[in-house]
């Protein structure tokens, strides 16, 4: 990994609780945009070559009719957020070629970048052409958070940079559930997150909702 800036050029950083919600939400309003658009904030974009990435296999369309989420898409968004991940990892350096990328450089980028530290900051200055436009996709995701100083202007990566390097089973803590299912098929979900209302969407009639139910 390449050295971090020191603090007498950054100042305050994020604390690793502010970059962990910072990832949450990227990831989230990223999903969302697969399931329905119309859910995704005003004013969030996502860049051509990575809304073609993420839709490749995951969204089937016909003539004249608006893309669908296809049964690997319903897969994919059941999956763990590292195992999505990697799986859009993989379509982005798969298509790399397509966007004039050697996917080789990519693969090592992406394998520095899961060993730097969560929370440091590091140079863009010290990137070459193909990392930058590389950093600027994975921010969109969440991976990293960029900032801008008086004179210098950094990355920082966030908790799912690091989890790159990391395998799926150890990634994968055991979570507290959310959904509870009656013996009726009544189904009572526990959230504030618009995706996870989106998601529940697609297999169930939603009669209420409210703020957290």
């Amino acid at each position: 990994p390449r050295e971090p800036l020191p603090f007498s050029v950054t100042g305050r950083l994020p604390t690793l609780v502010e970059l962990e919600n910072y990832a949450l939400d990227q990831w989230e309003c990223f999903l969302l945009q697969l399931i329905n658009s119309s859910q995704v904030e005003k004013g969030t974009t996502f860049s051509s070559s990575m809304m073609k990435t993420f839709q490749r296999g995951l969204l089937s369309s016909r003539d004249g009719e608006a893309a669908k989420l296809s049964e690997n898409g319903f897969q994919f968004l059941l999956m763990e957020t590292n195992a999505q991940l990697w799986y859009i990892m993989r379509e982005y350096i798969s298509s790399a070629e397509e966007r004039g990328v050697d996917p080789t450089d990519l693969i090592s980028f992406l394998l520095e970048l899961s060993f730097h530290t969560q929370g440091a900051a590091y140079s863009l200055s010290t990137l070459t052409e193909v990392q930058r436009v590389a950093i600027m996709d994975l921010m969109e995701l969440g991976l990293v958070k960029l900032q801008q100083g008086r004179k210098d202007s950094w990355f920082i990566p966030t908790k799912l940079a690091t989890n790159l390097s990391s395998s799926l089973s150890d990634s994968a803590a055991s979570k507290e559930g959310i959904v509870v299912v009656e013996t009726n098929f009544r189904l009572y979900a526990y959230s504030a997150s618009k995706l996870h209302c989106e998601i529940l969407r697609l297999f169930s009639r939603v009669e209420y909702q409210l703020p957290n139910l």
